[in-house]
């Protein structure tokens, strides 16, 4: 591992006028791809296909327009056009469950991420599994590719522990450039989400804390800045890994001036409006099936023409703020991608481009020890400051139901709005313009599909720990053939702070929490037909519901599923001891 260093912005890029660049790479086609070696083989480092793994934060299944929705994002466009886009694609209801179960390839009440910080409960609280990091059970995707001669780096939201030994420079990224928490501002001042984050809201730059952001610095800019600059110094000849997290669209909704106008009166409409467009627009692409009717959004919120002008008014601009956040994330990636073909890497390298979850529901105030007095005193929220460094505004339930159209619901919950996103793979073998709306897949897929790629195998033992076993399974197959992923008698199983799931060939149960459930009975969804999960057939299908609840139950045994004795240990013991680091460790370093 080389030893820490801080790395230069690169700077060429930014300054180029933005939209020459933006059009210049859209009108670009992307190099043709090339036929990975067959897979479980050992290759030269010359021969192993390059990875690039990007992760959005908190995006709803409908906002790419690929998957109905109506924001401009050509460069994602692109790579459906040159790749596979996949609709039934499963993640955690949650963020560092899902980011931890994509490194590691293991199930999160296994790999550390049992429950989200700083959500455990005090049964839970550093019990194996629940640790709040990825623990020792796992190696990750960045130690495996690094032990095989791959260079890795990352750039974006770590979020997978904050304590000495679990950064990124701990787990296998020679470079890094990563945000700790699970969120914060997107701009220099780069605020917490919450007191109950604030002792892990920071940056680190390979290994160093850093004290200061850069002026300039904007979440998605800068992100992609590093992650140029990472490839650009990756060694001639020796493949690479390239993890590329973006915070965006995740709240604070912020966006750079020069973008805050973009879709400014393209929600007069309102939420109910755009969720019907998009349902329409995804029966035209083949996403849903044609005879499929609109089911009316579910949530807890009222409709749009129940509202006063002065509230569709503040409504709409969260909308157009969170729509130019997900464009400029989309002309970011670009010129990632464009480095990838200015430094002659892309005509071998897989793409995998996933959001983390379904979008945010949550309001500023509803972050674990916030009120709305503290954000009133602390942001100014007014209509005009919007988007702006200093203010702090969300999506709110009826905008992030409406992005995950057409699913019920949204993050936190175990529903397909909160479960269910959108994946593209793109490059290699894979094939080219189709879309997969019938194979089962999970987000612990995908670490087995990289090393299928690669052709390695991850070890069963690391650092003296036997690891934990794998639950996913490669996709390799599915991705370059017709090769289904999952036979209907195979389930995935699904839970996060209480709200839980199944998953088998046409079949969901699911058990949610007040207000979506009632925390006790499961209920039973044929989603082949019933994508919102309307019509509850748990008395109709009886036996059905029993194999379907036996099979969770199976998997919880098996995982080491801890229920919650409903405490939250954070309110008794306070963040930084939550935690168990302090606020100020005088290991940092200017920037």
């Amino acid at each position: 591992m080389e030893s820490p260093e801080l790395c230069n912005v690169i700077k060429k890029t930014r300054n180029m006028n933005a939209k020459d660049l933006y059009l210049a790479f859209v009108g670009a086609s992307l190099a043709p791809c090339v036929m990975a070696e067959n897979a479980n083989t050992q290759v030269a480092d010359k021969e192993r296909p390059n990875i690039l793994l990007v992760v959005v934060d908190d995006m709803g299944f409908s906002d790419l327009a690929p998957f109905g929705g109506e924001i401009a994002t050509p460069v994602i466009n692109k790579l459906a056009e040159q790749g596979t886009l996949c609709t039934r694609f499963h993640s955690s209801s949650l963020s560092a469950p899902t980011r931890a179960m994509l490194l590691t390839g293991v199930d999160n009440h296994q790999n550390g991420l049992g429950v989200m910080p700083p959500l455990h409960a005090k049964n839970q609280y550093r019990q194996l599994g629940y640790e709040g990091y990825a623990n020792d059970c796992t190696q990750t995707l960045a130690e495996v590719l690094y032990q095989n001669g791959y260079y890795t780096c990352m750039s974006g939201k770590w979020h997978l522990g904050a304590q000495p030994g679990h950064t990124p420079s701990d787990r296998g990224f020679q470079k890094s450039f990563a945000l700790l928490g699970g969120g914060a501002g997107h701009f220099t001042n780069s605020f917490s989400l919450c007191d109950d984050e604030l002792p892990v809201t920071f940056y680190m730059e390979n290994g160093v804390r850093l004290a200061k952001l850069p002026d300039d610095f904007y979440s998605t800019r800068s992100y992609a800045d590093k992650m140029i600059e990472y490839i650009q110094a990756c060694p001639a000849g020796q493949p690479f890994f390239g993890y590329l997290a973006f915070t965006a669209p995740h709240d604070p909704l912020h966006i750079l001036d020069d973008w805050s106008s973009r879709y400014k009166d393209n929600y007069k409409g309102g939420y109910e409006q755009m969720a019907r467009k998009r349902f329409e627009r995804q029966k035209q692409l083949g996403l849903l099936p044609s005879s499929l009717t609109f089911d009316e959004i579910r949530g807890h919120y009222p409709h749009w023409q129940d509202l006063s002008a002065d509230e569709q008014a503040e409504q709409q601009r969260r909308m157009e703020i969170y729509a130019a956040m997900i464009e400029y994330m989309d002309y970011s990636l670009g010129r990632v991608l464009d480095c990838l073909k200015t430094s002659g890497k892309a005509d071998n390298t897989l793409i995998i481009f996933m959001s983390d979850n379904g979008a945010n529901p949550k309001e500023a105030h509803e972050y674990p020890g916030s009120t709305m007095e503290q954000i009133a005193s602390r942001h100014d929220n007014s209509l005009e400051n919007y988007g702006k460094p200093n203010s702090f505004v969300s999506l709110g339930k009826a905008w992030a139901e409406a992005c995950n159209t057409p699913y019920a619901y949204y993050k936190m919950t175990t529903a397909e709005g909160g479960i269910c996103v959108p994946l593209i793979v793109s490059g290699l073998d894979v094939q080219r313009g189709k879309i997969d709306t019938s194979n089962l897949m999970h987000v612990t897929d995908l670490f087995p599909t990289v090393l299928d790629y690669v052709g390695i195998s991850r070890p069963d033992v690391y650092r003296g720990k036997k690891l934990a076993p794998l639950y996913g399974k490669s996709l390799r197959a599915t991705f370059s053939s017709e090769t289904p992923s999952r036979t209907d008698n195979e389930a995935i199983c699904f839970e996060m702070a209480e709200s839980k799931a199944v998953i088998k060939g046409q079949w969901k149960a699911t058990l949610l929490l007040p207000p979506y459930g009632d925390g006790m009975h499961w209920k039973l969804y044929d989603i082949s037909r019933d994508y919102s999960e309307k019509k509850d057939l748990s008395h109709q299908y009886t036996d059905k519901l029993k194999e379907l609840v036996s099979d969770w139950e199976r998997y919880a045994t098996s995982v080491g599923y801890i229920s919650s004795d409903g405490t939250h240990i954070i309110e008794e013991i306070g963040a930084e001891d939550f935690y168990e680091i302090p606020l100020h460790d005088g290991h940092s370093q200017g920037n």
